[in-house]
């Protein structure tokens, strides 16, 4: 009879990784017990089911913050992609604790190069992080534009509760605005039309209306029957304005459009979903 050593495995985990070979059966509190053992086991002696037993006991629920780190050195050694990069994950989503773990500190006796490639990962994991806020914030304030613009023309063209055009029957006990920047809009608009220092640059608040007056002038593609003030004289205006003025303009206009069309596609998406 021929014997095989098993050396550095408890002899639970070589009569458990034996049963299987013969059966294909395990008991899973076993399994739990001796699962690193026998990813060991299974990756040495080539047992592919095994194996991917292994690996999905320890995607579904085994991982901790103590032992990720160890279990992340054996999923490389053993060639367990996925499971290495679940760890990678949890490392990055934990990184301040992790980091505090005997695990970690003996990683990075042992291992400096992995130790420097999962702060290298942080680090990545991070920047995307702050560059998804920043896209975010910018798409946040072209929205905020694209409803400053309807805002505008509403009340330049319908009128809206105690504010509109002079031809119009002005309602002030209507209900609520349908157009969610007209309440702010309103009170620039009266600002603007009483402040004393309305040329560019001489108010702040003056400033933000000529922005948005020029701004709905570039966007208006009726300059001659549009009842937002100086729409057409902006029309005017822009052809004595330097190139790059006019590619900021365009670059500015380009971007609450797209705003204004990803919200378009959501709301027919979502009416579709009811």
């Amino acid at each position: 009879m021929r014997y095989i050593k098993i050396p550095g495995v408890p002899h639970g985990a070589v009569c458990m990784f034996i049963r299987f070979l013969y059966s294909s059966c395990y008991e899973e509190e076993e399994l739990q017990k001796f699962v690193l053992h026998l990813l060991v086991l299974s990756h040495f002696y080539s047992i592919p089911s095994l194996k991917r037993v292994c690996i999905c006991s320890l995607e579904q629920g085994w991982l901790t913050r103590e032992n990720v780190i160890d279990v992340l050195q054996l999923a490389r050694n053993c060639d367990a992609p996925r499971l290495a990069f679940i760890c990678v994950r949890m490392v990055v989503k934990n990184f301040q604790s992790i980091s505090l773990t005997e695990g970690w500190s003996a990683m990075r006796r042992a291992n400096p190069a992995l130790e420097q490639e999962l702060v290298e990962s942080v680090v990545e994991a991070d920047t995307r992080k702050q560059e998804r806020q920043r896209k975010m914030e910018e798409k946040k304030v072209y929205l905020q534009l694209h409803e400053a613009m309807e805002a505008l023309l509403h009340i330049c063209k319908d009128g809206c509760r105690t504010i509109g055009p002079r031809d119009k029957v002005l309602k002030g006990s209507q209900g609520a605005c349908n157009f969610p920047a007209c309440k702010g809009l309103e009170t620039l608009v009266r600002h603007f039309s009483n402040c004393k220092t309305r040329v560019p640059g001489g108010c702040v608040h003056c400033k933000r209306m000529w922005q948005l007056l020029e701004l709905h002038s570039r966007m208006c593609n009726e300059p001659d029957s549009c009842k937002v003030p100086l729409c057409r004289h902006f029309k005017e205006k822009m052809q004595q304005q330097s190139k790059k003025d006019e590619t900021k303009w365009k670059v500015l206009v380009s971007k609450v459009i797209a705003a204004k069309n990803a919200i378009g596609s959501f709301s027919s998406r979502s009416k579709g979903l009811f």
